[in-house]
């Protein structure tokens, strides 16, 4: 308790002044640590982050290498995490470092790709029919309704012939693909 730390988001308004049930997973090579705590933001910023602090500590479990956990996961996923039993790790005596000590400026260099990438798909899609648009929502209603099923990410939509290759953002250039499939695919074009 009384541990600092940051996130890239601030409360929801009305938020502001609550302790909130927080989700914390430490990851070391294929070792991840799942913390769970209350924070209460600070009013405080560091960067473009802002500051919380542990305001009660429940438990830290060791989720025995399980991938299926990280930013993006869905509320199901949280909501298991927070609710799941396992054997708790003992991390008596042992302080998170201050934020000023481990903040990195950049973090969201990923932030840039993604406007990068959304920039490329508004370029390279064609003029679409009002069927053509009906598919591609199909196709990404139908990676959520997957994903949400399997509780985590596990599918993406897949650009046959990527973006980067000069593919275009069509229903016929499309493809739902696990995950794992698709990030070791890259922007390789892959036989057919």
């Amino acid at each position: 308790m009384g541990d600092r730390t940051f996130a890239s988001r601030r409360p929801a308004k009305g938020e502001e002044e609550l302790e909130l049930p927080t989700l914390f997973i430490w990851v070391n090579g294929n070792s991840r640590l799942l913390a769970r705590c209350w924070t209460k933001w600070t009013g405080e910023k560091i960067g473009d982050d802002f500051i919380y602090v542990v305001t009660k500590f429940r438990d830290v479990l060791d989720l025995e290498g399980d991938s299926r956990y990280h930013q993006w996961c869905s509320i199901k996923l949280r909501e298991n995490l927070w609710f799941l039993e396992k054997p708790n790790v003992d991390f008596s005596g042992l302080t998170c470092p201050l934020p000023e000590d481990v903040h990195a400026t950049g973090r969201f260099k990923s932030a840039t790709y993604i406007e990068r990438r959304r920039q490329r798909i508004i370029n390279q899609t064609p003029e679409l029919t009002e069927i053509e648009k009906e598919q591609i929502k199909q196709i990404y209603e139908e990676r959520s309704r997957l994903n949400n099923d399997a509780g985590y990410i596990l599918f993406h939509v897949d650009h046959k012939v990527p973006l980067s290759k000069g593919g275009l953002h069509h229903p016929s250039n499309l493809a739902i693909l696990k995950a794992s499939e698709n990030i070791m695919k890259g922007a390789r074009l892959m036989p057919r």
